[in-house]
């Protein structure tokens, strides 16, 4: 009942906790101007660590993605976190897949979207630099094949404007869900492209299509952020199957667009405001197409850096609760 409430609460046409994004999902509460740092469009990472806690692990070096690499993010907002300790996990609970558009550069492929209840392929120098709270980059350390790139892509553009899948998310945070302990193992199998997807179920979906992770073990639709973080999961069944892990993505590294720096999307400057990062930035402003379009968002002025520091990490940074780290009592893979 409780979670019922919950979900009805976030997802009612009256009450918008999302701030309009999901009343106007291409207005410009989904699309607003950011600032993209011009001498490294894709932001820093730091060095990798599996750790919730946003420390600037120096040296910061510039991201360079490629297709495959799976970002993690995680929403300060506190509705989330109640939905996550009702669907039985914790930090991160966000995700999307960089894959190459279909003009050559790379995208973030995205169920929910900019909080929409839809699937996009943004422009991933635009999205990673739009998201509210925190991001770490998987990256791909061998190479897609040729192949394997094209299949990625060829998932996404089926994917691309297809609606969230809203009845599956639902289930999740109930008892009917195909994540519950004993179900696992015959549930939440890879469906395929072309259909509706949940966050992390859109992302072992197109890395299963593309060959990359095993589609007999991989479990779609009962996996969480949480666990392509960890390479561990509370449920048994993908504890033991963890879809990542030793299949040629490194350990998470915490994302940022100012080195020296780990704070949260929200709490960085937005246009028109200084930008404090070094070589100055560019400012992204989607174009607003005819109709029902997506915008597009170019760049559409620089803006100097401004000399004045920025405190390094959040005033209050945030807790690391429980249900954040995924560890099962006396747990043993075989």
């Amino acid at each position: 009942m409780l979670p019922t409430l919950v979900l009805t609460l976030g997802l009612a046409p009256g009450v918008d906790v999302f701030g309009g994004a999901r009343r106007d999902p291409t207005g410009p509460a989904a699309y607003p101007p950011i600032y993209v740092p011009a001498e490294a469009p894709y932001g820093y990472v730091y060095q990798p660590a599996v750790d919730l806690h946003m420390v600037p692990r120096l040296p910061a070096e510039k991201y360079c993605p490629q297709p495959g690499d799976v970002l993690l993010l995680s929403d300060p907002d506190p509705l989330f976190d109640v939905l996550y300790v009702l669907s039985r996990t914790g930090k991160p609970g966000h995700t999307g897949v960089v894959v190459r558009m279909p003009d050559g550069r790379l995208g973030l492929l995205e169920a929910g979207f900019s909080f929409t209840p839809f699937t996009r392929i943004t422009p991933l120098e635009y999205t990673i630099n739009l998201y509210a709270g925190w991001v770490w980059a998987r990256p791909r350390q061998t190479p897609l094949t040729e192949e394997q790139d094209r299949r990625l892509t060829d998932f996404a553009v089926q994917a691309d404007g297809g609606a969230y899948n809203l009845k599956r998310f639902a289930a999740q945070i109930s008892l009917v869900r195909s994540r519950a302990p004993l179900v696992t193992r015959f549930a939440g199998k890879p469906v395929g492209p072309g259909k509706e997807y949940t966050c992390v179920q859109i992302v072992v979906e197109a890395l299963v299509h593309a060959g990359l992770v095993d589609g007999a073990t991989a479990r779609p639709a009962a996996t969480h952020a949480q666990d392509l973080f960890y390479d561990r999961s509370r449920n048994p069944y993908i504890d033991r199957h963890p879809p990542l892990a030793g299949r040629g993505w490194g350990a998470p590294r915490l994302w940022t667009p100012i080195p020296g720096t780990a704070r949260r999307g929200s709490s960085r400057p937005k246009p028109p405001a200084a930008w404090p990062g070094p070589g100055g930035a560019y400012v992204y402003t989607p174009a607003p197409l005819s109709g029902p379009e997506v915008p597009a968002p170019v760049a559409t002025a620089y803006e100097p850096p401004d000399p004045r520091p920025i405190a390094p990490v959040e005033a209050e940074p945030p807790r690391i609760g429980f249900f954040d780290r995924p560890y099962r009592l006396l747990s043993r893979r075989r």
